[in-house]
């Protein structure tokens, strides 16, 4: 089918009705398949989604804006999201838990929001946030919060849809909260951490404001306490992208000046009493990933990292970090945590940082494979 959207792409112009022919035999399908009498298999259902998916994105069209008369890709694809809605309301429902359905379904809306545009697929936002919400209620499948993260990127920017944000993560991060209550569950669903904390920190990246003056807030950096003990390398990079980009976002308004509005201003406020609430327990895990007792999978890398919390912490808060990191260092080497507290009292730049956490580190391992 790919083959064919591009050979048939340079026709369309002369030959529109090639849409109808293309799409018409993919929407029969889930049609039938979403009544209530299919028997249609999880497979079947999967094969269709991607059918479509094919469609959207290999179907060349105009993008707007176009002639007269000549269907654009934003028109066609949003028209083709509409008459399939309903389809992909019932198949979504049709098995909830079924993984490898959830996630055709997940890369169709993603591939028709980005190739349709976020201004012209806003009429089916609403729509699209509410299934989101839904299904992933229903099915607890990681897809479902990675595309809420792709919603959040494409509008996050815009105000006028923040609410409508803020209430799709609050929603979902019930749902998480309900399902993760003990370390145990947190390993049982180490794909859910990972693309939790990856939508938090877009939230954050995207559209800080409600979020961060809610106490939604605290309730994450508590959870994000237990996601960043989990043995899992995608659900370690997720819970650290989310501090890194709370605690950096945290510093820009706080390096912003007299220049910051009445919402900046709130947002630093609300930030500041999240990070005296529930800094502690950070720092400390923090701490204990640089002596060996936790994951350390990402020690300096690019957003979201051991060394990068820890850095943005030391510029937004120097004298609590100390007090906050001083007592669970006390099992390291003295002349590596020595000169470890010298770097961060010298609050020295992020390269330098950079290196004095990994030469600490590396202290510390030989010191524990002294002792085996």
């Amino acid at each position: 089918l790919e083959g064919v959207c591009k050979a048939v792409s340079s026709k369309l112009r002369e030959e529109p009705s090639i849409i109808n022919h293309l799409a018409q035999p993919i929407v029969n399908s889930l049609k039938a398949m979403s009544s209530p009498q299919s028997v249609a298999s999880p497979k079947q259902i999967s094969a269709e989604l991607c059918r479509l998916t094919v469609l959207v994105q290999h179907l060349r069209l105009p993008r707007p804006p176009s002639q007269p008369g000549i269907m654009n890709r934003s028109e066609f694809i949003l028209g083709l999201t509409r008459e399939a809605w309903p389809m992909l309301n019932a198949v979504s429902q049709r098995y909830p838990r079924d993984f490898n359905c959830g996630e055709k379904l997940c890369r169709l809306h993603k591939h028709s929001l980005r190739e349709c545009g976020p201004v012209h697929y806003a009429p089916m936002l609403e729509p699209l946030v509410e299934q989101t919400v839904k299904n992933f209620g229903l099915s607890l499948s990681s897809p479902y919060l990675y595309l809420a993260s792709i919603i959040v990127s494409e509008y996050g920017r815009n105000a006028a849809h923040s609410k409508l944000l803020y209430d799709m993560v609050a929603s979902l991060s019930s749902a998480v909260f309900n399902t993760l209550r003990t370390t145990d569950d947190f390993t049982a669903h180490p794909d859910v951490v990972e693309e939790f904390f990856f939508m938090a920190g877009r939230m954050v990246n995207y559209c800080p404001s409600p979020l961060v003056q809610s106490p939604l807030l605290n309730s994450l950096l508590q959870c994000a306490a237990l996601g960043m003990k989990l043995y899992h390398r995608d659900a370690n990079r997720g819970t650290l992208n989310f501090l890194e980009s709370t605690v950096s976002y945290s510093l820009k308004l706080r390096s912003s000046g007299p220049s910051l509005d009445a919402n900046g201003q709130a947002d630093m406020a609300a930030l500041e009493r999240a990070i005296l609430a529930e800094g502690q327990p950070l720092v400390i895990n923090l701490a204990q990933s640089l002596l060996g007792d936790l994951p350390a999978y990402r020690l300096d890398s690019g957003s979201g990292s051991i060394a990068g919390v820890l850095f943005y912490l030391n510029q937004l808060c120097p004298d609590l970090l100390m007090q906050w990191i001083q007592p669970p260092l006390t099992t390291a080497p003295e002349h590596a945590k020595s000169a470890f507290l010298v770097t961060l009292h010298n609050r020295v730049a992020r390269e330098e940082f950079n290196s004095s956490v990994r030469r600490f580190t590396a202290v510390c391992e030989r010191s524990r494979k002294r002792k085996i």
